[in-house]
């Protein structure tokens, strides 16, 4: 496929979240998330800042994300907040995040 530059001013990616059990192992959940690009610029910035902080910047949506109640949790600022507290979350996130956009880097 040959190289396009994006028109799209976001990108989605599978989020892995491994909380631990009662059974001394983990239980995976997974959601879709939806960032906003980045410039070669501004991800020298983001390197440099709390991850929570990169979330806060570049977070802009979700999918297949649902409550206790099984019901489709809504994408605002406290339920960002909300998400970004929980560690497991916060490491899914920031796996799913830098794993999109340095994925052509590690590979060479």
């Amino acid at each position: 496929m040959a190289f396009k530059i994006a028109k799209n001013p976001t990108f989605k990616s599978r989020v892995e979240v491994d909380t631990p059990n009662h059974k001394g192992g983990h239980d995976r959940s997974t959601f879709m998330a939806e960032f906003s690009r980045t410039t070669v610029q501004e991800l020298e910035e983001l390197r440099k800042v709390p991850q929570a902080d990169v979330m806060r910047r570049k977070l802009v949506g979700w999918d297949e994300f649902n409550g206790d109640d099984n019901q489709p949790v809504e994408y605002n600022e406290d339920t960002l907040e909300a998400l970004i507290s929980v560690p497991e979350a916060l490491l899914g996130l920031t796996n799913a995040f830098w794993g999109s956009v340095v994925k052509g880097r590690e590979k060479n």
